[in-house]
């Protein structure tokens, strides 16, 4: 009697049905373990350039997590993308707030050795316990190898589905969008197989005696889950590059502080987008002491600027100085616009 199984039965086998139990003891629910960005149990994908200050935010914001008692039991930073002063920095931090720091002399083949940390990890049942940090993911996979990058990818499902948790930090291209915000690099496979993920940029940077404050923004572009649309923070950059230092100096900046600094982000990018514009219009209106919008277009219709970017440079920059006007218009006969420039 034959005892090979049925096309249905094999599925019955696939069912997670009978399960459901145990996979909600391993489930987190919205438990966030770093800021309101990463949630417990899931994939969060940081891209950001180098220098910005990535991996000091993602450390200061695991170990609030670590004390929090949010995180799991077993924290490990995989940090394969630092010098040996760095190593010994985040040690040193590592000590002092309850993760561990796993150098690359550990990890010869990081692709490998992390698949194989991962399947012991799911076998012996103590991945949901498990938080993963990898600094840098191209460390451990070619992001421009859609095969690899895809095949990396279904090794860090295998430990989220069984509640453990990953964050890795990432790159941005050269280039930035059209709103002037960090594209991530490589593939779309980690972006697309990920939970959740953010560009980080840089906002500001403004000198202080002790060094350079620096403020940057985290957008989010992808999630599952209750996560937060941006976040910005900053942090000192201190002459003596003490990492301890800038490490506690790190603060979140919210409510009207953090608005403000978004709307002088997106004037900067507005000014140089139109600076060009900007200087042909102020040398106009410099010659003449008003000029109707007609006469403006007129003198600049040689220019490689439409008639439809003039115009909407003019209305943009039209706005008393207090909030970064350029120009001010005021209604003539037949309902003229005319313009004159700011003192």
């Amino acid at each position: 009697m034959s005892t090979q199984l049925t096309a249905i039965e094999i599925l019955r086998t696939m069912s997670i049905n009978n399960d459901v139990d145990k996979m909600r003891q391993n489930a987190k629910g919205s438990i966030h373990i770093a800021g309101r960005m990463a949630l417990a149990g899931q994939m969060t994908v940081f891209y950001a350039s180098p220098n910005v200050g990535k991996t000091l935010i993602i450390l200061k914001l695991i170990a609030e997590a670590i004390a929090n008692e949010k995180a799991g039991k077993h924290v490990y930073y995989l940090n394969l993308d630092d010098t040996y002063e760095g190593l010994i920095a985040k040690g040193d931090l590592g000590n002092r707030y309850g993760f561990e720091v796993i150098p690359p002399s550990q990890l010869p083949n990081p692709n490998s050795n992390f698949a194989e940390l991962v399947d012991w990890l799911v076998a012996e049942g103590s991945a949901g316990e498990t938080v993963f940090i990898l600094d840098t993911i191209k460390k451990f996979v070619d992001v421009m190898d859609k095969k690899a990058s895809s095949a990396f990818m279904n090794t860090c499902r295998r430990l989220t589905s069984a509640g453990g948790s990953i964050i890795a930090l990432a790159h941005v291209n050269k280039h930035k969008d059209a709103d002037d915000k960090g594209v991530p690099a490589g593939t779309s496979d980690v972006l697309d197989d990920c939970d959740c993920a953010y560009t980080v940029d840089l906002l500001s940077e403004s000198e202080t005696l002790e060094g350079i404050i620096r403020t940057v923004e985290f957008k989010n572009k992808k999630s599952r889950g209750w996560v937060v649309e941006s976040a910005i923070y900053s942090y000192v950059k201190f002459h003596d590059s003490d990492y301890i230092r800038m490490f506690s100096s790190l603060k979140l900046i919210d409510g009207n502080e953090a608005d403000k600094i978004r709307q002088k982000k997106s004037l900067d990018f507005e000014l140089k987008r139109d600076a060009s514009l900007i200087k042909e219009i102020r040398t106009l209106l410099r010659k003449s002491s008003e000029l109707i919008q007609k006469d403006i277009l007129s003198d600049l219709s040689s220019t490689s600027s439409s008639r439809r970017k003039i115009r909407e440079c003019l209305k943009r920059w039209s706005c008393p100085p207090d909030e970064g006007g350029l120009w001010t218009i005021t209604k003539g006969t037949h309902n003229s616009s005319i313009y004159t420039l700011n003192q």
